[in-house]
């Protein structure tokens, strides 16, 4: 009897919602509904299934990511002038082309994922994903003048794709996910960009690099497929209005033994709080202190995440390990690099909801460190007249086994870290109502950041030389360590909601 009533009491005590959410609880917030689903934990097979659908995005992503580097090096082997990209500058191009795609969508990616939901936004991106490839792989039928363009083209379009897909991708499970899981869940973006950057690595030393095309084209029409079957987020159809839809939405994902009251009506509170905004309106808000100190702090934190120099590493890693006497650069690098990312993408997974955001990026950014201080170290080294050309047979080259592992314990830090938990850290950190478009900022940031430094990479090795790039990024990684200290609170375990509240408490001092 007691604790019937203090159910009843707590109950009573809750903060008044809208007269059409109270309907639709009425039958959970019973007595009797508490005490039968308190006990229960939410389900996972659920949300698991509509972020794995939903993640193929960043597996495509990946992909591309990965394809640069064996494509780079095929076409530069081959033997006729008028298709091969062995000058610096149309290498240069085959990258920045991909990368210009991305940040030119990348800015809007948060309002038309508002605007048209994170589902449809979804659904669109397999879109120029599937366009994008087929261009790619037409080019196995384009000979002379015709080539380069339809090649960068097909890069572009894939990057257009790319730039929209990096903002809904992590805005869908961080809506979705369980506050105990969000970390975990988000970091499924990362297992899959990794996977794909290796599947693109791996698989190019064998094929040649329109055959490799088909295999993206192929998961673009599966992620067109799966992405229909997914559902709408609960925090944005409740911004919608569509209070009945969002508590059917969060029955299913929760399961029907979970009590869903108390999260349906955090989101209830948090949205009536926020009414919907305009994009002139959204623009307005960022003069609000308690807007733009989170959305500022998300994204220097994705300057500091690709200034630490990893898409340069992986972009140029054939070439990077073709500088040594390793035998097959290609094999090595994808697996220094690729393979790494993935095994540290799974151990970031396990991580993230345990050890906690904050002491995971510290931890990860001082190894970066390091390591990027090592690899300088050996291409300082390595820098002797007597070892030039490296296919030079007096040259016994005996630092490399320091470059493979400077290379594998940068991108295992760094992926099973600062990376995996840098974008968790970023949706955690955003108001809702302007969640959407800080969003798209971040990623436009994140794909200029990506531009500046893998985009033009060579330039910086000429100018600075190769040691002098990799000291660069280590002092990069030392800010990294020391911003996040001073400035990102902890977010593991918190709802949406407490974050926002304790963000707009300390933006207010």
């Amino acid at each position: 009897i007691a604790r019937v009533m203090s159910l009843t009491d707590a109950v009573l005590d809750l903060p008044v919602q809208s007269k059409e959410t109270d309907s639709l609880l009425a039958e959970d917030t019973s007595v009797a509904s508490h005490v039968k689903c308190r006990k229960q934990s939410p389900r996972i097979w659920a949300v698991a299934y509509v972020c794995v659908a939903a993640v193929q995005g960043f597996l495509i992503l990946g992909f591309a990511q990965g394809f640069t580097s064996p494509v780079l090096s095929e076409l530069e082997d081959e033997k006729k002038n008028d298709i091969s990209l062995r000058r610096t500058t149309y290498k240069d191009c085959f990258i920045i082309s991909f990368l210009v795609g991305a940040a030119v969508v990348a800015p809007f990616g948060g309002y038309l994922s508002d605007y048209f939901g994170r589902k449809l936004s979804i659904i669109f991106c397999s879109v120029p994903f599937a366009i994008g490839w087929l261009l790619i792989i037409l080019t196995l039928v384009t000979d002379g003048p015709a080539f380069r363009p339809l090649l960068y083209s097909g890069r572009f379009v894939v990057g257009l794709a790319a730039g929209w897909s990096s903002v809904c991708n992590i805005a869908y499970p961080t809506e979705v996910a369980p506050q105990n899981l969000r970390g975990a869940f988000v970091a499924l973006n990362q297992l899959a960009l990794n996977s794909g950057t290796f599947l693109g690595q791996i698989i190019g030393v064998y094929l040649p690099y329109y055959w490799l095309a088909v295999i993206p084209l192929a998961i673009s029409v599966s992620f067109a497929v799966l992405s229909t079957t997914i559902v709408e987020t609960p925090r944005w159809l409740m911004t919608q209005g569509k209070q009945q839809e969002a508590f059917k939405v969060l029955r299913w994902l929760r399961g029907p033994n979970y009590d869903v009251y108390q999260e349906i009506k955090d989101i209830e509170l948090t949205v009536m709080s926020q009414k919907k905004l305009t994009l002139p309106e959204i623009i307005r808000e960022f003069k609000n202190r308690s807007v733009y100190y989170p959305v500022m702090l998300s994204l220097i934190i994705m300057l500091f995440v690709q200034f630490c120099g990893n898409t340069a590493v992986v972009y140029n890693a054939e070439d990077i390990f073709r500088q040594t006497n390793i035998k097959s650069p290609g094999l090595t690098s994808s697996c220094a690099t690729g393979g790494a990312q993935v095994v540290a993408a799974i151990i970031g997974m396990l991580l993230s909801d345990v050890v906690g955001r904050r002491k995971l990026m510290i931890v990860s950014g001082i190894i970066m460190c390091l390591s990027h201080g090592a690899m300088g170290a050996y291409e300082y080294l390595n820098n002797r007249p007597y070892c030039h050309p490296p296919d030079d047979p007096n040259c016994k080259d005996h630092l490399y086994p320091l470059a493979i592992a400077s290379i594998a314990c940068f991108v295992l830090s760094f992926s099973a870290g600062t990376l995996s938990v840098a974008w968790v850290v970023a949706a955690e950190l955003l108001p809702l109502r302007v969640r959407g478009v800080a969003m798209g900022l971040d990623a436009f940031v994140t794909w200029i950041s990506i531009l500046l430094v893998a985009g033009l990479y060579n330039n910086y090795e000429a100018v600075m030389k190769p040691w002098g790039v990799f000291w660069a990024f280590s002092v990069m990684c030392f800010c990294l360590v020391v911003f996040v200290a001073v400035f990102i609170p902890e977010t593991k375990g918190r709802s949406l909601e407490d974050i926002e509240s304790s963000v707009m408490k300390r933006a207010q001092r």
